[in-house]
């Protein structure tokens, strides 16, 4: 595949492998692949045709338009005038999924990911099943690194004892599917710039010896494209 788009004049990312670039016209044109599925991203649609045949040249391929689905990411654009365009990207159906795989489904939704001054000691033997323990992890992370930046805290806690959970790690692992219960509608929302000025904002902050357990200090980043959260 890496051949096939080199010889169109694209060019991988360092950083990325499955992202491929190229300037037409002075626009950046973005390819992105995952196994067998491109996202192709340039503003000017007829570029786009020509490109689409050039990769059916090269691969057996069906254009499924506009991309509303992809990776358990549900996809909406709103146009609400030629100033404004919306994108939003949601998982409220991953989240119903993964809520009915680990027996959530009726559970009580909770406003906050985890309890106040929650503290989780690190074992050195499990007290509960690891396998299932290691299932939610994963399924929580795959939701945290697609649409809910937000759960990446209570994720990354939980993460450090997935070797030896007991049963207060378990039950803080279901206090974040209980908030995910509730704000399974949540959306990255991302607003179209006219402009051709773009503004990166990084925000970072940390306490002072805030972890309970071993007295570390937790850092905390956003970082804003336009207003719009990326990171």
């Amino acid at each position: 595949m890496k051949r096939q788009l080199e010889g169109i004049d694209f060019k991988r990312s360092n950083v990325d492998h499955g992202v491929f670039t190229k300037i037409i016209d002075g626009k950046l044109f973005v390819i992105v692949v995952y196994v067998n599925d491109f996202l192709l991203f340039l503003s000017n649609i007829s570029h786009i045709r020509a490109v689409k045949e050039d990769l059916k040249r090269c691969f057996e391929m069906k254009d499924l338009r506009k991309a509303k689905w992809i990776l358990q990411m549900k996809i909406k654009r709103t146009d609400i005038d030629n100033r404004m365009r919306k994108l939003t990207i949601s998982q409220e159906q991953y989240i119903e999924t993964i809520l009915e795989w680990h027996s959530m489904a009726d559970c009580k939704p909770e406003k906050t990911l985890m309890a106040a001054n929650l503290q989780l000691p690190t074992l050195t033997e499990a007290e509960i099943d690891i396998i299932e323990y290691q299932r939610c992890i994963g399924s929580l992370m795959y939701l945290m690194i697609c649409t809910c930046p937000n759960i990446a805290h209570s994720v990354g806690v939980l993460s450090h004892h997935v070797a030896c959970p007991r049963r207060t790690h378990m039950q803080a692992v279901k206090h974040v599917f209980q908030y995910l219960c509730k704000t399974s509608h949540y959306a990255l929302e991302f607003q179209a710039n006219n402009s051709n000025d773009t503004l990166l904002i990084v925000y970072v902050d940390s306490d002072w010896g805030g972890d309970h357990m071993d007295r570390k200090s937790i850092l905390g980043f956003v970082v804003l494209l336009d207003g719009e959260a990326i990171s």
